[in-house]
């Protein structure tokens, strides 16, 4: 893939992790030409490349749209993010440094300072959020597992960040943290291991309130 298919492939990737492009949503191939001053052919490119990827879906008259799952489909792809953010929290526990420590711990913090906020703004969460599991990536030290993660979470943020406007998840989720960076920083790789997994991992009805939710977004 060239450099310009690249930048087109940064752009909409950078519009589903801002929330701008949620599930379902169309991407539009002429404002892409027309606010990145580039051909059809690079736009092409990109979302050939998206589309392998998993990240769209290209319909016959329906253009490409950002990927939509159904319950099955979300509830497998939740189980790979699980595993793979595991690994993570298992390798960070082993391998973090000091400067690293105090990135986590205040991205902890942040989220847990959130958390009680009466504030509505539940997309501002997502963002501490994504600080906090990044601290944990950086930490692990490893690009190719870093890989498989963004591999995955690439294709959930619109239901993550649905699942982060459910009542009262801000809270647990900050709570998960809390938990996560202890073990971390104390070493602890298989208890870190252990409650990642349960943190990422979603039960059916809490999925359905999640897929609900952004079904509800798009009418």
């Amino acid at each position: 893939m060239g450099a310009q298919a690249d930048q087109v492939r940064h752009d909409i990737l950078s519009r589903v992790l801002s929330r701008d492009l949620m599930p379902g949503d169309r991407i539009d191939e002429a404002d892409l030409r027309d606010r990145l001053h580039l051909s059809g052919t690079p736009v092409r490119e990109a979302l050939i490349s998206l589309e392998a990827t998993g990240v769209i879906e290209r319909r016959p008259r329906g253009g490409a749209r950002i990927m939509s799952l159904d319950l099955e489909g979300l509830m497998k792809m939740i189980e790979v993010q699980a595993e793979t953010e595991g690994a993570v929290a298992f390798r960070a526990a082993r391998r973090i440094t000091p400067d690293q420590a105090t990135r986590l711990q205040a991205a902890t913090r942040a989220c847990l300072d959130f958390a009680p906020s009466p504030r509505p703004g539940n997309d501002d969460y997502f963002d501490l959020n994504l600080a906090f599991h990044r601290a944990l990536i950086d930490a692990a030290g490893n690009e190719f597992l870093e890989q498989a993660v963004f591999q995955t979470a690439n294709r959930l943020v619109g239901y993550l960040a649905a699942r982060h406007a459910l009542p009262g998840e801000p809270g647990r989720s900050a709570q998960d943290h809390d938990a996560i960076c202890r073990a971390v920083l104390d070493h602890d790789g298989d208890t870190a291991r252990i409650l990642m997994i349960a943190h990422v991992s979603f039960s059916d009805a809490m999925a359905l309130d999640v897929i609900n939710h952004v079904h509800a977004r798009q009418t």
